[in-house]
């Protein structure tokens, strides 16, 4: 294998799945979200497809309308390198079904992709739907909200919490008690060598203002839960770590967790199980 090839595989997550070969993780990874977003569409009172830009993706979905105005808020951002089309907001419903069972609402952004967006572009976007979201708990008094991303859904939030925090009221940024960050990448300047960024074209220079693990954050009070899966990447690995370590510096309120046995797709298509521990983890930790 050829040096550009290593570096391909190390930051190609469905490369180290020790389930499945890259090509089926991937395509089984898809029919698992898919078939279970459709089983929870059809039991859980939702609100789909509300629009918050001109953009087809950019939408939300909103699990759970049947519960209490006071009931907690899960908000959660999918991964998909900004610019995987197979995986959406819509797909990822599946994850409402332990939620709802245990009280708590679920919120699903869909976000346009590259290279219709610029991943600057693709993040100023989520900023303005969290706001909107943030705006939807206050106004209902929702107890908590909680913030989740896999992949780069957690390098979103990771790149946006700092600047939310500063552009809400005081009320709205205490409202957000905790984040879920899940199989992050906190490093996009690798990115820029990569095949992926074909689509991305994202310059050295942009993706070094885009690094979460290298830039000046204040999250304030909120809880910071990092969680990596033990058969994902190095790569993606390594930065859960890396990240966890600078938090943990600058005296953030953070943790970390690496699920044993889990890849970077099961361990977010597992969150329909209860008795997984992550998604034991999640309901307990929203629920206290």
């Amino acid at each position: 294998m050829s040096c550009d090839q290593d570096f391909e595989k190390l930051y190609s997550p469905s490369q180290w799945s020790k389930r499945f070969n890259s090509k089926e993780v991937l395509e089984k990874h898809v029919q698992f979200i898919e078939h279970h977003s459709r089983l929870v569409r059809e039991k859980i009172p939702c609100h789909l497809g509300n629009s918050y830009g001109p953009g087809p993706k950019e939408k939300y979905d909103i699990y759970g309308t049947d519960l209490n105005n006071h009931a907690p808020i899960l908000i959660h951002i999918h991964g998909g390198y900004y610019q995987e089309e197979c995986i959406t907001h819509s797909n990822n419903g599946f994850i409402a079904s332990v939620l709802h069972e245990s009280g708590i609402k679920t919120i699903l952004l869909g976000y346009e992709l590259s290279p219709q967006r610029t991943v600057s572009e693709i993040l100023e976007r989520l900023q303005i739907v969290l706001r909107e979201c943030i705006s939807y708990a206050t106004k209902l008094e929702s107890r908590a909200l909680y913030l989740s991303g896999h992949s780069v859904g957690a390098h979103a939030i990771a790149a946006l919490l700092t600047d939310l925090k500063k552009s809400i009221s005081s009320a709205e940024s205490d409202l957000i008690q905790g984040v879920f960050l899940i199989c992050g990448l906190y490093d996009m300047v690798p990115i820029t060598k990569m095949s992926a960024n074909d689509l991305l074209k994202l310059t050295a220079d942009t993706a070094r203002e885009l690094i979460p693990l290298y830039s000046e954050l204040d999250y304030g009070s909120t809880k910071i839960f990092i969680v990596g899966a033990e058969n994902d990447s190095p790569a993606f690995v390594s930065d859960s770590q890396k990240f966890y370590k600078k938090l943990h510096l600058m005296g953030a309120n953070c943790f970390l967790t690496i699920i044993p046995d889990a890849d970077h797709f099961d361990i977010i298509e597992n969150l329909y199980d209860r008795n997984f521990q992550l998604a034991d983890f999640m309901v307990k930790a929203i629920k206290e």
